[in-house]
């Protein structure tokens, strides 16, 4: 029997995509809201430590890259989770809550920086996460007064839930994801900036990253929260769902990092699935700064 559910579900998968994706090559062209723009020096993002916006964005994804990573990642001994250079890592992989049975990750740092929480979310892993992505019917969701992607909506609920019943936030909290837990984050951030205290401030300061992330809302939000949504024009997902769902937030190109707040799309046709991989991402990113080989870590674990 669960062969055979399997087949079917992967038959309904299938199915639903191409429907879904030949829809994108005819709705996505013209989808876009007018706003500011500008080049990679003027990239609106708060600058790291070392002063640059560009290594903002790696440690995001670096963040976003890491929580897909096994805990069996140190098993075989060739690398020690006590090295400097992989303590963090290990200390994220062990510290990763999986919730039902796995089907979901999540990650709550609250070591990096002072009075920050940075929760980072996992995509799309397994098959389950797979049934959630393409469950685009639109709820209603009455805190955000707008239609949310039923699937996307489902799981930052769980996630949520969880995040809340284990961790005292900080007032600052920075949500990272890639795919999947890119739509996660940005649900749960525009939940968190809804929140006020009994005088009628904001609980949180949000500010979402996200890498090849789908759209969640049918309603345009103007980068309220703050969100960087960096995407690669070749990357199938950020044209998902099809239209009426729209982006928001400012885009940044990953490989010339120019920036806007307009969302309009090239073709869906000259789209690659292999073009979505967080690693990629991350690799392009590395490339335009100045961190060389050494800086980025070990490739073996980094693969």
């Amino acid at each position: 029997m669960r062969y055979i559910r399997n087949i079917v579900i992967g038959t309904l998968l299938a199915i639903t995509s191409g429907v879904v994706l030949y829809s994108c090559s005819f709705t996505n062209t013209f989808l876009y809201d007018e706003g500011k723009s500008g080049t990679r020096d003027t990239l609106p993002i708060p600058k790291s430590r070392s002063g640059s916006s560009l290594d903002t964005l790696i440690k995001m994804g670096e963040f976003a890259k890491l929580i897909y990573t096994s805990k069996g990642v140190f098993a075989d001994g060739a690398v020690s989770p006590d090295e400097p250079e992989f303590y963090g890592m290990n200390t994220m992989i062990q510290k990763q809550y999986q919730v039902r049975d796995n089907d979901y990750s999540y990650y709550v740092d609250q070591e990096s920086y002072n009075d920050v929480s940075i929760i980072v979310f996992r995509g799309t892993a397994n098959q389950q996460n797979y049934l959630d992505d393409i469950n685009i019917l639109r709820t209603d969701d009455r805190r955000l007064e707008l239609k949310l992607h039923s699937g996307f909506r489902k799981v930052a609920s769980i996630m949520y839930g969880d995040i809340v019943k284990h961790y005292e936030l900080d007032h600052k909290v920075i949500l990272v994801g890639h795919s999947l837990g890119g739509a996660i984050a940005q649900i749960i951030g525009m939940w968190m900036d809804h929140i006020h205290n009994s005088e009628g401030v904001k609980r949180y300061d949000v500010q979402i990253f996200t890498f090849g992330s789908p759209k969640v809302s049918t309603t345009f939000i103007h980068n309220k929260p703050r969100h960087w949504r960096v995407i690669d024009k070749k990357d199938p997902v950020p044209f998902l769902p099809p239209y009426p769902y729209v982006h928001s937030g400012i885009v940044i190109d990953v490989n010339t990092l120019d920036w806007s707040e307009n969302h309009k799309e090239g073709s869906f046709t000259d789209t690659d699935s292999k073009d979505h991989s967080i690693k990629d991402y991350l690799d392009i990113l590395y490339n335009q700064s100045d961190c060389d080989a050494k800086c980025r870590g070990s490739q073996e674990i980094r693969e």
